[in-house]
């Protein structure tokens, strides 16, 4: 039911949809950089993969040279060459 008022408030103020939803917030600037918002924990970091355990499940990206750039509470900032982003379970 709160979902639902949530959601249903949000269109009328004409709210984005990731300021109300749980899930990951993920900006991708060309191949190289990309910022993750609202994921729980960082599971695993290399520099060709790093995975984030987010709501919505796992989340790894893949590429070359990542390096972290920011990391705050809920927040991560990466450079490096994205070739690959992708969802699994848990």
């Amino acid at each position: 039911m709160l979902k639902r008022l949530q959601k249903h408030a949000g269109e009328i103020l004409e709210f984005p949809t990731d300021v109300l939803d749980n899930g990951p917030k993920i900006t991708i600037i060309g191949r190289s950089e990309i910022i993750i918002e609202y994921f729980d924990e960082v599971v695993g970091f290399s520099d060709q993969e790093i995975t984030l355990r987010t709501s919505e499940g796992k989340l790894c990206l893949n590429g070359d040279k990542f390096i972290l750039t920011a990391v705050q509470d809920h927040e991560i900032s990466i450079r490096g060459r994205l070739t690959g982003l992708s969802f699994g379970e848990g």
